[in-house]
């Protein structure tokens, strides 16, 4: 069926009343666009009934019917994407009204919702039955499960199901009758997490499990050939509700191919540099979703028209997606009330003119090969291990996340989730590994990166030693330390020299939270805290190689709490490079040097012949050149600069040196923002 590689998917909402003006566009202009295949929306946001009552969809079927033999003549494919599952947010509906006996979710404090169905609810599970038979009688390729298939963020309940079936349900797997405050103070106990919380979130697991398998037999009863397609919530997030992604997805998939729309988020256009968080969400989807699974990002503009995305930015969204590798992208770019696309005419104008760049595009990102980096480390286990401070709130459950990432790429680094040899690790996820895979980090040849709080979780497991710190102190509010106000970076082989300074003034509360570490005997000081008289104070950054050939370098901040883009600067990326290079001893896979900020880089290596070098400039400022620096000594046979009408053209711009055991490939023509700088390296053998 994928006759194109950069296949657009349209997400359409076609309401009853505008139905026939709708279709008669769809008809019109999406061979003009360029769109492979339509998902229609069905009973969505603003016009929403919440759980949709069945004779409404009943009457609507017709319309689908309609539609998918429509697009069969114009050859667009047909799937479908029912709004809700178990429900995303109340928005004053109340579906106890439409579907007779169907149980609510009930927060952890107690909140009731009103059209967000406990998944446990046997009347939701027999309307769902009934309500995909409906969706699956179409006939579409694909039906698409949204997000609200979870058990958090369902406003107003925000965490969890703890209706009266869940807490009896729970009673039976520990053996004891309990009360819904006694099971949330267990999940938020402070310090070690007590075992009930590990408890149930295996119960949510099961119970989720049991309901993408319900969904997807619904369906397949009608019609066995359907695929199944999920929207997923950020891969770290899910932990917060003990998500077992293989076998959750197994059940979903049903002996079928599976389909992913991880989100892109940056639904309206705030900042540029949201686009982190884009790619980390497609990168992060892939690592927790199993082998095979197909992957089509979710490209949004909401509330929708160019007040929230301008084409620009949904142009570097769908570039992004098939950057890293993306099978597709879906577009859910127009309004829900049936407001004509023409009607937004620039829109399909963008759709139609990318579509060779982005095809040109895919066409290398989606071969067999691997993205080269810094690891990244997910765990989905995560919330089981955290531990709890005082006067925890159940959002504190969810793992850290995205901080560690930003800090990396925003320096020129780029960050992976597949094996590499320096590993970055921040927060508490480090718990949920064993001592075994933690002394593997430590090895000859490996090199972890570590904040203030993964550093602190080693040392209390034992560590310390192996990571070159006699003590770690709990992080605190840098003022309570002393009167500091920058950081001096003073090792030469780290980028550093006398009067090096960096501002201390970043972090959510202005000011960033900062531990004192006591390095061992051998461990090398990189930087330190200076008081307004530029004295030297504690270690800020400390490296050190231990007996078994491992490195670490240790940072002393909290980055969870105090990472923003403040904390980026110029010596900052000569400080992280330098760092990364010394831990991979010498051998990191890529690093980039803009002359400027912001950048968003990646590698490919597609096979033993190509490599694809790629950068997004997350400013509004050109840089006037980029360099790639990578760990490669192999000649250069040529390298091709894609384009922005698709095609691939010899990079006059373009040259390459060999520099102390390493390749640098300068490209010396101005970089902006509208479109990525993507090359093509072919190597000779």
């Amino acid at each position: 069926m994928n006759s194109t590689h950069a296949w657009y998917a349209l997400r359409r909402t076609l309401p009853p009343w505008r139905f026939e003006e709708n279709l008669k566009e769809l008809i019109r202009l999406l061979p003009e666009y360029g769109v492979d295949e339509v998902i229609v929306k069905v009973d969505t946001e603003e016009f929403s009934h919440g759980q949709p009552p069945l004779q409404w969809l009943e009457d609507y079927q017709p319309n689908l019917f309609r539609l998918a033999e429509a697009m069969e003549k114009i050859g667009v494919v047909y799937s479908v994407n029912p709004w809700i599952t178990m429900g995303h947010a109340d928005r004053g509906r109340d579906s106890r009204k439409t579907v007779p006996g169907i149980r609510m979710m009930v927060g952890h404090d107690g909140t009731r919702c009103t059209a967000c169905a406990c998944p446990l609810s046997t009347a939701w599970r027999k309307f769902i039955a009934e309500t995909w038979a409906l969706y699956a009688a179409t006939q579409p390729h694909i039906i698409w499960v949204e997000d609200d298939i979870r058990t958090f963020n369902h406003t107003p309940v925000e965490f969890g199901c703890f209706c009266p079936d869940h807490i009896r349900m729970f009673s039976r797997r520990i053996g004891e009758k309990i009360t819904r405050d006694q099971l949330v103070a267990a999940m938020l106990k402070r310090g070690k997490p007590h075992p009930w919380r590990s408890e149930y979130l295996e119960m949510q697991s099961d119970i989720m499990i049991d309901v993408a398998g319900h969904l997807s037999q619904s369906v397949h009863r009608v019609a066995p050939e359907i695929c199944m397609g999920l929207m997923s919530s950020g891969h770290h997030y899910h932990s917060v509700e003990g998500r077992h992604w293989n076998d959750f997805s197994d059940a979903l998939a049903d002996g079928r191919p599976l389909y992913s729309r991880p989100p892109m988020g940056n639904y309206s256009e705030a900042s540029m540099r949201g686009l982190y968080y884009s790619h980390d969400s497609i990168k992060g989807a892939r690592h927790v979703m199993p082998s095979g699974t197909i992957d089509q990002s979710e490209v949004e503009n909401f509330t929708f028209s160019a007040y929230a995305n301008s084409t620009s930015f949904t142009f570097l969204k769908m570039a992004l997606s098939f950057a890293y590798g993306s099978r597709g992208v879906t577009l859910n770019l127009f309004e829900h009330s049936g407001v004509p696309m023409a009607d937004d005419p620039a829109v399909g104008r963008m759709l139609a003119e990318s579509k060779p760049f982005c095809e040109s595009l895919a066409r290398v990102c989606q071969q067999t090969g691997v993205y080269r980096g810094v690891q990244l480390l997910h765990h989905p286990r995560t919330t089981h291990c955290k531990q709890m401070p005082a006067g925890a709130d159940y959002n504190d459950l969810a793992p850290f996340a995205h901080p560690c990432m930003e800090q990396l790429e925003a320096h020129g680094i780029p960050t992976t989730y597949n094996e590499e040899r320096v590993i970055a690790v921040a927060g508490q996820t480090v718990r949920a590994f064993s001592d075994d895979q933690i002394r593997k980090m430590l090895s000859r040849g490996r090199g972890l990166l570590l904040d203030a709080v993964a550093a602190k979780v080693l040392c209390d497991r034992g560590f310390g030693r192996l990571i070159g710190l006699k003590s770690i102190a709990d992080p605190k509010p840098l003022d309570m330390l002393g009167p500091f106000g920058a950081e001096e970076l003073i090792d030469p082989a780290f980028g550093g020299a006398d009067g090096t300074y960096m501002t201390l003034s970043f972090g959510r509360h202005g000011r960033p939270l900062v531990s004192l570490i006591e390095p061992v005997r051998g461990g090398q000081v990189i930087s330190r805290a200076v008081d307004p008289d530029r004295k030297r104070h504690h270690p800020m950054m400390v490296a050190y190689e231990n007996r078994s050939g491992g490195r670490a370098i240790v940072q002393a901040y909290d980055l969870e709490q105090s990472y923003d883009g403040a904390y980026c600067r110029p010596f900052r990326a000569m400080q992280l490079q330098a760092a990364v290079q010394w831990l991979a001893q010498g051998a990191s896979p890529i690093m980039g040097r803009v002359n400027g900020a912001w950048p968003l880089m990646f590698r490919r290596d597609c096979d033993e012949n190509r490599t694809v070098l790629g950068v997004f400039n997350l400013t509004l400022d050109d840089w006037p050149g980029v360099k790639f620096d990578l760990d490669t000594m192999r000649a250069v046979a040529d390298i091709k600069v894609l384009n922005r009408s698709g095609r691939w053209r010899v990079a006059k711009a373009a040259t390459w040196r060999k520099s102390k055991g390493r390749l640098i490939v300068h490209y010396a023509m101005p970089v902006s923002h509208v479109t990525p700088l993507v090359l093509l390296l072919t190597w000779k053998h």
